[in-house]
């Protein structure tokens, strides 16, 4: 991979479609591939992938995945485990490729500061969120800064105050799970809006007239997966039901990934531990990663910095 290439964005980007304030262009493409990985969220839900914390004293930094599939198991940054089993709730840092058959140190950073207690039960799951965006695009934007391609903890801690202030929301343990329990049920009403047609392998959002971030996957299953878990780290940034239209166009999204082409970069070897090439990429407008497999984008993060957002909202709905 050479870090000066031209970006392959080989998609078509279809209409807005809009859901109180929560706007999605799907991203698609002809191209049939077959995709041998599979995701995270399907592998924990049929016990296909376990998580432990990597010895009895554990390590905040780092967890212990055991892929037990003949298959490549892709997991995606900003997944967040949770569960008493584990010390504190965990979110992972970046994106990974992990080998069949095979058991890993997977990098994650807290999301839950004021536990750290023994395993009272056997209870472990993968919350029905990623972490929120703005936290997430944070993440990406340290870890492009980091010496050692890590996301910086305290900035997490700071993002999870934050949004426990915003939604006035309160926890003892500080979990980033009780904000989406809070809103769950006005989230779910968004997450049902909006479903993926069969060409479709990628998703941009955006809140009100801002776009907000850019994923896109190797196969239309990969998005189905995710595209919940992609509506909802949104939605939590900013719920609002609202009489009012977007003027997010097309031609917005074509502006987004302009600045994704002009942007810093720099390509970085994955670990022994896991498979693939990043290209991460980063500016004061935008930061994410692309990981590569043989060559074959699996999955493609971008998002807009928080600068000076544009006026929300145009006009009211007909």
């Amino acid at each position: 991979m050479n870090k000066d290439q031209k970006l392959n964005f080989n998609f078509e980007v279809g209409e807005p479609k809009q859901k109180n304030n929560i706007v999605v262009f799907f991203l698609s493409s002809k191209e049939k591939t077959k995709d041998d990985l599979l995701t995270f969220p399907y592998a924990m839900k049929n016990n296909l992938a376990e998580i432990e914390e990597v010895n009895e004293k554990g390590s905040i930094g780092n967890l212990k995945l055991s892929n037990k599939s003949d298959q490549k198991l892709l997991i995606l940054g900003s997944e967040i485990l949770v569960g008493n089993k584990l010390k504190q709730d965990r979110v992972v840092d970046e994106t990974v490729i992990v080998p069949g058959k095979s058991t890993t140190t997977l990098r994650v950073s807290c999301c839950e500061k004021n536990r750290w207690s023994p395993a009272i039960s056997e209870n472990i799951s993968l919350s029905e969120t990623l972490l929120f965006s703005k936290a997430r695009t944070n993440n990406a934007d340290d870890i492009y800064n980091s010496k050692y391609n890590k996301a910086d903890q305290f900035r997490v801690w700071e993002d999870i105050d934050e949004k426990f202030e915003e939604n006035e929301t309160k926890s003892f343990t500080n979990s980033i799970e009780e904000i989406y329990r809070k809103r769950r049920n006005n989230v779910e009403e968004i997450v049902k809006y909006f479903q993926p047609a069969e060409d479709d392998t990628g998703v941009v959002i955006g809140i009100g007239s801002r776009l907000v971030s850019m994923d896109v996957f190797s196969s239309n299953q990969h998005l189905k997966d995710y595209l919940p878990r992609l509506i909802r780290s949104v939605a939590l940034d900013s719920f609002k039901k609202t009489g009012y239209k977007t003027f997010l166009k097309t031609k917005d999204v074509y502006k987004f990934l302009r600045m994704i082409e002009h942007s810093d970069k720099r390509i970085y070897n994955c670990t022994t531990e896991s498979l693939g090439d990043y290209l991460r990429f980063n500016d004061r407008f935008v930061a994410g990663a692309l990981l590569t497999l043989e060559q074959k984008t699996i999955h493609f993060y971008a998002a807009l910095k928080e600068l000076s957002p544009p006026p929300d909202y145009k006009s009211k709905v007909a």
